[in-house]
């Protein structure tokens, strides 16, 4: 495990060597438009070439089905099955492309598992905001870069943006929601009907604290994990107290499972879901033209511009 010098750190706010290293105390997620402008909004249509009109793909015949509405405290109203795993779901591995992108591979190997056919690079690249500098907090941007091992990582509210910002880009029904605060039992309850969560953990299952490595751009203290880790759960079994998990590290494993609620609880219990109808898993809802106007509003930009004049004092 690579680890950076922590006065280099300090002095670039930047990054952290350590592979899918998190910060775990949560600040209030501000939702700053300064920070992305990808909130859900009306497609607007915009002037286009000829040769661009040609190429624009027809609209669908389609369209698709009301949302879903779903119940995140099963824990309290139903009793828990004893085992519970969801068959066929597969590992993305982050490496080698994003060394320390373990959150957005685990919501594209989520994605992928429902039929949404998004490679974990294109996912990251066109729906995560970053911040190289240090200014803002893992719960508004992924902190460093995923491409290199010099990256923090982000929370729960920007991986279940991302995903509501892709599925949005879809025209799509289907939705994220953070589960943060929930007990891995209510994990275990929404793996019974069949839903895969992703969930905030550390490497190896290591039983780690966060401690504080200096005070971001925004003011906020910045903690850090030096194993913190994200991945999907898609099982459990009490009898053989294992939790089967797709670590983007590992592959397809089963961990310990009360040494994984530990670190689940430590992490902060931190857990995001996607939900929506069978019948509109996978599918996409909008035209190329569609999809043209709502890169052109909200892409996320990598945030290189912090330190300029806009924020000098």
């Amino acid at each position: 495990m690579k680890k950076t010098i922590y006065s280099i750190i300090a002095v670039m706010f930047a990054v952290s060597a350590v592979s899918c290293g998190r910060t775990v105390q949560r600040v209030e997620y501000s939702g700053s438009d300064s920070v992305s402008s990808t909130k859900p909004a009306e497609f607007q249509a915009a002037e286009l070439t000829e040769a661009e009109t040609e190429a624009v793909t027809e609209a669908p015949t389609n369209v698709p089905p009301p949302p879903v509405e779903v119940n995140v405290s099963l824990h309290k109203s139903r009793e828990l099955a004893g085992s519970s795993v969801i068959e066929g779901f597969e590992t993305v591995m982050q490496t080698p492309e994003l060394p320390t992108g373990c959150e957005i591979t685990a919501l594209a190997q989520t994605l992928n598992f429902y039929g949404f056919g998004i490679d974990k690079t294109e996912l990251c690249d066109t729906f995560m905001p970053m911040d190289i500098n240090g200014y803002y907090t893992m719960n508004d941007v992924y902190l460093g870069d995923p491409r290199t091992n010099y990256g923090y990582g982000c929370n729960a509210p920007v991986i279940e943006k991302a995903a509501n910002d892709y599925f949005d880009y879809l025209g799509s029904d289907w939705y994220a929601l953070d589960l943060t605060g929930v007990p891995l039992e209510e994990v275990f309850c929404q793996i019974g009907e069949g839903r895969p969560v992703i969930v905030w953990s550390t490497i190896g299952q290591r039983q780690t604290h966060a401690e504080y490595e200096f005070t971001l751009g925004c003011g906020e203290e910045h903690w850090f994990n030096p194993y913190q880790h994200c991945l999907t759960v898609y099982g459990y079994d009490y009898d053989s107290g294992t939790v089967h998990v797709a670590d983007p590290l590992v592959g397809n494993i089963e961990y310990n499972m009360e040494i994984f609620e530990w670190i689940y609880n430590e992490m902060g219990s931190q857990a995001v879901m996607l939900c929506g109808n069978d019948e509109s898993a996978g599918k996409d809802y909008t035209t190329d033209k569609e999809k043209k106007e709502w890169l052109k509003k909200h892409q996320p930009t990598n945030l290189e511009f912090l330190f300029g004049e806009e924020n000098a004092e």
